[in-house]
């Protein structure tokens, strides 16, 4: 997991431009402090090329520890239970038509 958010990083440096992403968890993922604590200092220099995030998949548990991160980092990172909803929310840019 730490190998794919390093691998994130770099794309998201090399691309120059804001991304909207999307993290698929299951069963075999897990939100470790080891994890949290990567995500903090590797992902500082691409936080600006993030312009939604979003995650799907999260335990109850892992719902927490992301609603702790959020508030601790002054991040925004949401959480959903079904992928359908995780991609509305990205694709929506917030302008009525």
């Amino acid at each position: 997991m730490i190998k794919l958010l390093s691998d994130s990083r770099r794309l998201l440096i090399e691309e120059k431009r804001p991304q909207k992403l999307l993290a698929i968890f299951n069963h075999k993922n897990y939100i470790t402090t080891k994890v949290l604590r990567h995500f903090e200092t590797d992902q500082l220099e691409a936080i600006n090329y993030s312009a939604k995030l979003v995650a799907v998949g999260l335990s109850a548990t892992q719902k927490m520890i992301l609603k702790g991160y959020n508030v601790i980092f002054s991040r925004d990172i949401k959480s959903f239970d079904r992928l359908e909803d995780a991609i509305r929310f990205l694709v929506d840019d917030g302008v009525k038509k």
